[in-house]
């Protein structure tokens, strides 16, 4: 035990438990996706593809999560998006098994030359917050897949959170319009990586912005799905 640890001292987010902030009962609240799904019709899909009649203009080719975003979930989110608890973000790191994450080697099979863009937050989210969540994550998930990584989004607009809009219209509303492109992405596939994708505004207006400024093909690759 350091000496941060007596002075800060770690409870588990679940329960309490002093030492860890997910402790191993609590561990087992985190529920792994078995299946994936389209995320236009939510029917069953190969590797959470876009069913061919889903796939309209401009729309995400598909999304793959790693865990349900269920309550607990939900806590560990929070805490660090919301409370800077990068600490938890490290623990959720250290206890994912290694063949949880192999289905994200489907980017390797599809054969495509893939581009790595984090969800970007607004200037002055990134700079009140003085860090992007999407930003470790995809510097997590990118440890398994060895991409380039750009920079070419630009959210303009400072929206409302998610989590406080309450109906798939209001979302869509919120996002509309909030991102552009700042660098060429013309003929480029393209994976955008988020912490969750609940009702998919944010990666589909992302998606949006891309697709019409040139890009071919674009996935989303997140930790939750709710």
């Amino acid at each position: 035990m350091s000496i941060l640890d007596v002075i800060f001292p770690k409870f588990c987010l679940g329960c309490g438990f002093l030492g860890q902030y997910l402790c191993q009962n609590c561990q087992k609240k985190l529920k792994y996706l078995n299946k994936d799904t389209c995320l236009y019709c939510e029917k069953n899909s190969y590797f959470g593809l876009t069913h061919p009649k889903c796939l309209k203009k401009n729309r995400l080719d598909g999304s793959l999560s790693l865990f349900y975003y269920n309550e607990f979930f939900k806590k560990i989110v929070k805490n660090i998006k919301y409370r800077l608890a990068l600490d938890v973000w490290e623990e959720l790191k250290k206890i994912i098994p290694p063949d949880r994450t192999e289905k994200i080697n489907l980017f390797k099979k599809l054969k495509k030359d893939f581009f790595i863009q984090p969800i970007p937050l607004h200037k002055e989210r990134l700079k009140e917050r003085g860090f992007n969540q999407a930003q470790l994550i995809a510097d997590y998930f990118n440890h398994y897949l060895n991409l380039p990584t750009i920079d070419a989004l630009v959210r303009k607009k400072s929206t409302v959170s998610q989590a406080q809009t309450k109906t798939k219209q209001l979302r869509y509303g919120n996002l509309m319009g909030a991102f552009v492109v700042k660098t060429p992405v013309k003929n480029k596939n393209i994976i955008l990586i988020d912490d969750v994708i609940t009702s998919g505004a944010t990666v589909k207006e992302a998606t949006r912005a891309l697709k019409k400024a040139g890009a071919q093909q674009v996935f989303c690759l997140t930790l939750a799905k709710g």
